[in-house]
């Protein structure tokens, strides 16, 4: 049955309409991508600066939110002054790529299968997922991660972003909030402003609302691009938090209690064993590794006993010595290169000298890691460090009836940390050059000036994460009620 021209026509003109719609629908659903792919811009950006080592502003706390969608600096609004040193704490969680797990702001622990470093971050060697911060518009960018202690290069305003790809935030979530202090530097509440007009203080005011603005000024002139601080500084997927309103940028806080400053503790003792001559399983690095670590607290002012390839004899006696000496107060230390083995639950250091043919030796041919520990609580000194690199493969393992690897997770005393070159039930790298991984990294950030313990243990632990791919995670268990730095002098 032929059709006449007009049902032609009209049927022309449907199909013609279904077209244009289709494709209109299409622009319609590209456009929407488009804009769902474009990173958030920060429409808060504070208008005046705080200088926290002026006037009323000493001893508060600048904060600001960082959002991981964003894909601009955050300005803190804080100016940092050159010789100032700063605290910055972060805590929130985010996470980049839809497939990678939600973290805090060190950022570690999120590659994985589904989440595949692809390189091109801010920042080479920081998570995608890791705080990083700038001074000035056109400093150079360093990692911050959940806290870092750092001393201002140059006078500018401090600015912070997630490391991940530049043009890439569009699929992130979450955010953290920072805060920012001023820990030392008390003479530069007299140094001169940098150069242009000047401007107040910000007023100190509490956290509002969400629509509250802050108030007008005029902008302080942005110094000369910053070189970065000196400093070599870095969870399982969780829910993504509720979508978080703006909070104003700079805010005041009632001032945090005083940190306090690292206590002499007097004398400095230390004993270091390297143990790599086992007849069965030699390793290369341990002999080398308590050299230098010998070298460098002797530089750092500790009296150090040193023994290579010690028997059980030589090593229990070597502690004994240890313990004599830290009954006349002060602060210890103890560091253990070799094999190291965990057997029902305990820990175990083992001699050159071992005999091990069977599990039940373990206890009896070794020392005991608790030992140690022992020791030093009953000193009664104040303040122990232990560091064991000693979690390399069992070489014992065939003749045992656990497989378990690594060392097992020991409480540190009251006083007192314990400092392992991987996770607990893991194995650590002996490592290719002259020293193992860990002791290599430990080596590097000892002698930084005005890092407190704590921050010491946690640069190592991101150059270890570096160095090996994610694959050993240095860890800490940790009771010290004093703050101890290594060079609070910069020896």
């Amino acid at each position: 049955m032929r059709h006449s021209p007009v049902f032609r026509l009209n049927a022309f003109r449907f199909e013609l309409g279904g077209h244009l719609l289709s494709r209109l629908a299409m622009l319609f659903l590209l456009a929407l991508v488009l804009c769902a792919c474009a990173g958030a811009k920060y429409t808060d950006q504070p208008t005046m600066a705080v200088d926290l080592t002026q006037g009323e502003m000493r001893g508060q706390v600048a904060g600001t939110r960082v959002l991981a969608k964003a894909d601009e600096w955050r300005n803190s609004g804080v100016l940092v002054r050159k010789g100032g040193a700063y605290s910055i704490t972060a805590a929130g969680r985010w996470n980049v790529w839809g497939t990678c797990p939600w973290t805090d702001a060190d950022g570690l622990n999120m590659y994985g299968p589904l989440c595949i470093d692809w390189g091109n971050a801010y920042l080479k060697g920081w998570s995608h997922a890791a705080l990083i911060a700038k001074i000035g518009e056109n400093g150079t960018a360093f990692g911050v991660g959940k806290s870092l202690r750092f001393t201002a290069a140059d006078d500018g305003l401090l600015y912070f972003i997630i490391n991940d790809t530049p043009g890439h935030f569009w699929d992130n979530n979450g955010y953290v909030d920072v805060n920012i202090s001023l820990v030392g530097g008390g003479a530069l509440a007299q140094s001169p402003a940098p150069p242009g007009p000047s401007v107040p203080p910000a007023p100190i005011q509490a956290k509002k609302k969400a629509s509250a603005a802050l108030p007008s000024a005029t902008a302080v002139p942005i110094p000369a691009p910053a070189p970065p601080p000196v400093f070599v500084e870095q969870a399982a997927p969780e829910p993504a938090p509720p979508e978080p309103a703006p909070l104003p940028q700079v805010v005041s806080q009632p001032p945090p209690q005083a940190q306090p400053m690292a206590q002499p503790f007097g004398r400095r003792t230390a004993l270091v064993i390297g143990n790599g001559a086992y007849p069965s399983a030699p390793l290369r690095n341990p002999v080398n590794d308590a050299r230098d670590m010998a070298s460098v607290l002797r530089s750092l002012g500790f009296e150090v006993i040193v023994r290579e390839n010690a028997t059980l004899r030589q090593m229990e006696d070597a502690v004994d010595e240890l313990w004599k000496r830290l009954r006349n107060g002060g602060a210890g230390l103890f560091f253990f290169a070799g094999h190291g083995l965990q057997v029902a639950g305990r820990n175990y250091l083992v001699p050159v000298d071992a005999r091990l043919t069977v599990e039940q030796d373990v206890k009896y041919r070794c020392m005991d890691a608790g030992l140690v520990l022992g020791r030093m609580e009953n000193a009664g000194n104040g303040l122990n460090i232990v560091i064991l690199d000693a979690c390399r493969n069992n070489p014992y393992a065939r003749s045992f009836r656990s497989t378990t690897e690594g060392l097992a997770k020991m409480d540190a005393p009251k006083g007192s940390l314990v400092a392992y070159a991987t996770a607990p039930d893991s194995i650590a790298a002996d490592g290719t050059g002259k020293n193992g991984i860990y002791t290599g990294e430990l080596l590097k950030n000892l002698r930084t000036p005005g890092i407190s313990v704590e921050e010491l243990f946690k640069r190592v632990r991101v150059g270890v994460l570096r160095e090996t791919g994610e694959k050993q995670v240095p860890w800490e268990s940790s009771s010290l009620t004093g703050y101890f730095m290594f060079n609070a002098g910069g020896r």
